[in-house]
């Protein structure tokens, strides 16, 4: 007997039902800023490495990968946000939210992050990445370059942290610092 094209489709869908039912769902919030001014020199600048990085306007990219880009009205994190722009310790740099459809264990795609402060010299560039193997992971490779005395310095941040579920997660370095929450959200809808 032939198989036709609707049995093996049917086929098809029922071998693959059950992995759409055990498919993941993160929701991801990202804070950015500048800590205090080190007192440490900073380094040559290193721009990060951006292969799989889609930049936050490239929707098709992102659309691809599982990414939904969320408003800022429906973070979480807005109180956080507030205290930071209050703070004159700190200097926030970028507020980020996504939503994340079966993040890989590993090496999956990143979001570029890009904040030039308009001086032609300073600014944020880099990427934040989630994965999911058996806990969601958050990895980061940041560097933000300010100028000092006319030279370009660059500090980075460049981390790989657990974050278990819902709880906030706080990165740094000698200037830059980053506060993650990642939750993991009911199955994506078919």
């Amino acid at each position: 007997m032939k198989p036709t094209l609707r049995t093996t489709s049917l086929a098809l869908a029922l071998l693959l039902a059950p992995l759409a039912a055990h498919a993941d769902r993160y929701r991801v919030e990202a804070l950015v800023f500048l800590n205090p001014p080190p007192t440490e020199a900073g380094h040559a600048p290193q721009q990060p490495e951006l292969a799989r990085a889609y930049a936050l306007d490239d929707s098709n990219g992102l659309a691809g990968a599982g990414i939904s880009l969320q408003a800022d009205s429906a973070s979480v994190l807005s109180a956080e946000w507030a205290n930071l722009r209050a703070a004159k310790r700190y200097q926030p740099l970028l507020r980020l939210a996504w939503t994340q459809d079966n993040p890989p264990a590993a090496n999956g795609p990143a979001l570029r992050l890009y904040a030039p402060s308009g001086d032609g010299v300073s600014g944020l560039d880099g990427w934040l990445r989630l994965s999911a193997g058996r806990f969601p992971h958050i990895e980061a490779d940041l560097e933000y370059v300010q100028s000092l005395d006319g030279q370009p310095q660059g500090y980075r941040l460049r981390e790989q942290r657990k974050t278990p579920n819902a709880n906030l997660q706080y990165l740094d370095s000698a200037r830059l610092g980053l506060l993650v929450r990642v939750v993991k959200l009911d199955a994506p809808k078919p």
